[in-house]
């Protein structure tokens, strides 16, 4: 393989994967902004996209049509948990739900393990997505372009909602001024549950894309889990852009280094981290919160 076509394949792979990194982070980011919960389950949810995809796709449904369905699904159970499970626990301390979510984060995997078991899962893709196309001297494989369209219009998707509907602007001005929207007479406990709604959406979209891309396993969303912590302290607590930015840089540390040194990726990630949460406490924009 060329000089070229290797560069191309390292940049399409690093694209793909910080796409993948940037919509679970900025779901777990909405849920924090908004609501002040750092859901620890986020990732469980994730991979409980997966298998909603999986089981969408093996009835026969389309994959397409699965990427519509299951973030609904997983939005509805986010709904559920939060109302049911976290909601009680708003008003105390941020380490109360850090400890509510991390054990229904086992809750969580012991539901996957139930119903779907322990064996790996794949997700079937249509016929043309199998393809590969020729570009610039490489042949890359169709599906991870499409998930590069998926990201991206996501991304627009979610931007257009929080700038340009009243519902989104709504949340916006939650994000900040809380006091300010609940005095205007907007009912906070609807402006939680769409905050965390539309993490759940972003973490179920993320989940079907990411099956074609890994293995479905029950843990699948732990790893997950803590490379969107990552993409989080690096991009600034709370911070939507410097989400973005984190997520690139993520995605094409972790590739470089998987290509070059392999087994070192992770630990060559986490020492960035270190490295800029020392000297940027407030994330790579200086847009973060402190709690």
């Amino acid at each position: 393989m060329s000089v070229l076509a290797t560069a191309v394949d390292i940049t399409l792979n690093s694209l793909v994967l910080s796409g993948v990194f940037l919509i679970v982070a900025i779901g777990l980011n909405i849920i924090y902004g908004l609501s002040r919960v750092m859901n620890l389950a986020h990732g469980s949810l994730y991979a409980l996209g997966a298998y909603a995809g999986y089981t969408l796709v093996s009835v026969g449904l389309n994959f397409f049509v699965a990427l519509l369905i299951a973030p609904i699904i997983i939005a509805i159970l986010g709904l559920i948990l939060e109302r049911t499970v976290i909601a009680p626990m708003r008003k105390r301390s941020i380490v109360y739900t850090l400890i509510l979510t991390y054990g229904l984060m086992f809750f969580l995997d012991g539901l996957i393990k139930y119903f779907w078991g322990n064996e790996p899962r794949f997700i079937e893709l249509p016929a043309f997505m199998k393809q590969t196309l020729p570009i610039m001297g490489t042949h890359y494989p169709v599906f991870r372009l499409m998930t590069l369209f998926i990201t991206a219009a996501t991304m627009a998707g979610l931007m257009l909602f929080l700038g340009k509907t009243k519902i989104g602007l709504i949340l916006r001005a939650a994000s900040h001024i809380p006091e300010m929207v609940s005095c205007m007479g907007f009912n906070m406990t609807y402006v939680h549950m769409g905050a965390f709604a539309l993490g759940c959406v972003l973490a179920g979209i993320a989940g079907v894309i990411a099956g074609p891309l890994y293995t479905i396993d029950p843990i699948m969303g732990h790893e997950m889990l803590l490379s969107s912590f990552v993409v989080i302290v690096i991009g600034g607590l709370g911070s939507l852009r410097g989400a973005v930015v984190a997520a690139l840089l993520i995605g094409v540390v972790q590739t470089l280094a998987e290509f070059f040194v392999t087994d070192l990726a992770m630990v060559i990630v986490y020492m960035m981290m270190a490295v800029i949460l020392a000297f940027m406490p407030r994330g790579i924009l200086g847009e973060g919160r402190f709690e």
